[in-house]
């Protein structure tokens, strides 16, 4: 988005108050919802952005997204921002989970598209199958936990193969990670548990460390192990 106003000078940059005000008008131009500023960062020589922090009026506090804004030399600004990995996120989750669900009767999964903005273009009416573009980045990270029974007789390594396989037929950019969860373990294991989880005591929760499968946005696998 690009904005015309004014040439710039000290005495008529813009507030904090004033660039809230563009970013809560644009994102409610963008996506037809409300949104609430949790926090604001005026731009630095480090970072040539203002920053906000924000969460939909209608949604959960837990829906935290970042917005950016470019204030150029000539009075015109660029915004972008990172809510359309929120709204995507159901639909992409049903998808992935069909794939996995071909392979795994027992398991649980995250999607997550990280912290920063996305391409403007993506908006409230762009479909999954419309995400993927080759000259940007919009990737997810998808983290799989599989209950040790349902695992049993099924190579890892085949299985992100067949998801990859799956994701790159839609062209869903991303990585994989599964994790073979111990089955008394199972009904515990969340993402949090997770970021608690160290090198010591996550024996007691895997049978062995977790494998991964990287997607690029060229379509391919470039790692996997």
């Amino acid at each position: 988005m690009n904005k015309n106003k004014e040439q710039q000078t000290e005495e008529n940059k813009p507030t904090p108050e004033v660039i809230k005000e563009w970013v809560l008008t644009h994102l409610q131009e963008k996506y037809g919802e409300e949104f609430v500023p949790v926090s604001f960062s005026g731009s630095s020589f480090a970072y040539p952005y203002n920053q906000m922090y924000l969460y939909p009026k209608n949604g959960a506090k837990s829906d935290r997204f970042e917005a950016r804004i470019v204030i150029n030399k000539d009075g015109t600004y660029n915004i972008s921002d990172g809510y359309f990995g929120i709204l995507i996120a159901p639909e992409y989750a049903k998808v992935v989970s069909g794939f996995i669900g071909e392979i795994y009767k027992d398991f649980k999964f995250s999607v997550d598209f990280g912290e920063g903005v996305l391409p403007d273009r993506l908006n409230k009416n762009t479909k999954l199958e419309e995400t993927y573009s080759e000259n940007e980045y919009f990737k997810a990270q998808i983290t799989v936990f599989v209950k040790e029974d349902s695992a049993n007789g099924i190579d890892t390594m085949d299985s992100l193969k067949k998801i990859a396989g799956k994701m790159i037929e839609k062209k869903l950019v991303g990585n994989v990670m599964i994790y073979i969860v111990k089955n008394g373990m199972f009904d515990s294991i969340t993402m949090e548990t997770l970021n608690e989880v160290n090198s010591i005591n996550k024996g007691e929760y895997f049978l062995y460390d977790y494998k991964i499968i990287m997607i690029g946005k060229d379509l391919k696998v470039f790692h996997m192990e």
